[in-house]
């Protein structure tokens, strides 16, 4: 149930009541931001100290990026109560980077190139968004949504597959291995209960809660070594260029259409926000705080390459709060973004999800990456009846999920082609965008470029 609107988007309310609203915010997302860069960073395979740098660089940038999105720095953010932070979108292609990578390049290297091939994606998307309504034609919701199908289903799969190999590793150490399947399933039911409860702040915190609550239950059954927490900094701050930057057209290529899928995703939440903020949609101020806000995105991505993090993009569990508290000010997200900062100085904080065991992670993360899966088909129908062509989403998906299984099998097939090819994910979105392209007309856009 909507709140009704209790102060005006240019008001700023007393600072109690920003200072409650903020921690909401705050709530809602952390556990997002901190589990985006630690299951990356466990998918690579990094060593305890690099995945705390990433993990509280992304806290700390995550801050800054949020502070550029509402406040508007000339052309770049949106100016919206719009909080930033790394996306799940990436997390399958990044790891699939560095996997690819690795086989020729010290891990150092390899990162590397992810972070640079990330700012050369970054620079281009903000090129691509002074040209948004035509990004929007081409990008249908049956281009994103096949994007987004393909994404849920490789992270389901790949979550089971980290599940499985936990059970194994400490199966094979002589440990209770049962445990393992017990602790994720137990966080994957509470996440889920939490989820469909009627309250609304449950359920907009359900996955931070979710986390907290499996990493207690773990502690409690001696699965956590708290111990290891002496060996983290008591201070953090992101240094520029902390793995240098390269370059690799390959990865760049596979990482590209990813990008422009992200830029899509942030146009509906930054539609959904201005919606919720009462002000109008599809005039010229509209269409400029949405060029601005992509810009933005793509403006933060970079600044996290800089500093050795992932890309950054708008969350959504942000427009839940918005929609509870019937407060949109952009006031309001100044607070969460200097908490954002100040949880990542101290390193303890992620630390704390570091050491969190992955039965816990896993757990958590199958359901949201199904709700990944569940969205994508959400965005396919979402489009206009005419419009709606589920048989080019099922082709498409289904030759990223075939081409993937058999290219390895194919050897005339130049590396950098293959290196693609092997993805589904962006093999899909190709698929599927060159299939509308050559086959829909397409509709009148909602407003003239002119105007834009």
């Amino acid at each position: 149930m909507q709140s009704q609107r209790k102060f005006g988007f240019n008001e700023k309310p007393p600072i109690m009541t920003t200072l409650l609203v903020s921690l909401q915010h705050l709530l809602a997302i952390t556990g997002g931001i901190i589990t985006a860069p630690l299951i990356i960073a466990m998918g690579m395979g990094l060593s305890l100290q690099d995945t705390s740098y990433m993990v509280s660089s992304s806290l700390v940038i995550s801050g800054l990026a949020t502070l550029i999105q509402i406040h508007r720095i000339g052309s770049i953010g949106s100016g919206l109560l719009s909080m930033q932070g790394t996306s799940f979108t990436f997390i399958g292609p990044l790891i699939f980077s560095y996997s690819t990578l690795i086989q020729q390049h010290t891990a150092e290297q390899a990162l590397a190139v992810i972070f640079g091939c990330c700012a050369a994606c970054s620079l281009v998307v903000m090129v691509l968004s002074q040209f948004i309504v035509k990004l929007k034609r081409v990008i249908t919701t049956n281009v994103s949504g096949t994007t987004v199908i393909l994404i849920g289903i490789s992270l389901v799969w790949t979550s089971l597959q980290n599940l499985l190999r936990e059970y194994h590793q400490i199966s094979s150490d002589g440990g209770q291995a049962w445990l393992v399947l017990l602790l994720a399933a137990v966080v994957l039911v509470i996440t889920f209960a939490l989820s469909l409860s009627k309250h609304p702040l449950v359920k907009i915190t359900s996955i931070t809660t979710g986390l907290v609550l499996g990493l207690t239950a773990a502690w409690f059954l001696g699965m956590v070594d708290l111990s290891k927490l002496d060996s983290f900094d008591n201070f953090f701050y992101p240094t520029v260029m902390h793995f240098s930057l390269g370059f690799d057209l390959s990865i760049f290529i596979l990482l590209m259409p990813i990008f422009i899928i992200s830029a899509t995703e942030t146009i509906g939440d930054l539609t959904a926000t201005a919606k919720l903020s009462d002000l109008p949609l599809g005039n010229y101020s509209y269409w400029q705080r949405i060029k601005g806000g992509v810009s933005g995105d793509a403006f933060n991505s970079f600044l996290a390459a800089m500093f050795s993090t992932f890309p950054n993009t708008s969350f959504s569990q942000n427009n839940g709060v918005i929609r509870l508290t019937g407060i949109s000010s952009p006031y309001v997200g100044t607070y969460t973004a200097l908490a954002l900062c100040l949880l990542g100085v101290f390193p303890v904080i992620g630390g704390l999800f570091i050491l969190m065991p992955g039965a816990v992670l896993y757990g958590a993360t199958l359901l949201m990456f199904f709700m990944v899966f569940l969205s994508g088909v959400a965005i396919v129908n979402s489009g206009a009846q005419k419009n709606r062509r589920w048989g080019v989403v099922i082709a498409a998906v289904a030759c990223g999920l075939l081409l993937s299984f058999a290219i390895p099998y194919i050897d005339f097939i130049p590396s950098w082609l293959a290196t693609f090819l092997t993805f589904p994910v962006s093999t899909g979105a190709v698929i599927a965008l060159m299939v509308e392209v050559v086959t829909l007309k397409r509709d009148t856009p909602v407003v003239s470029e002119s105007v834009v």
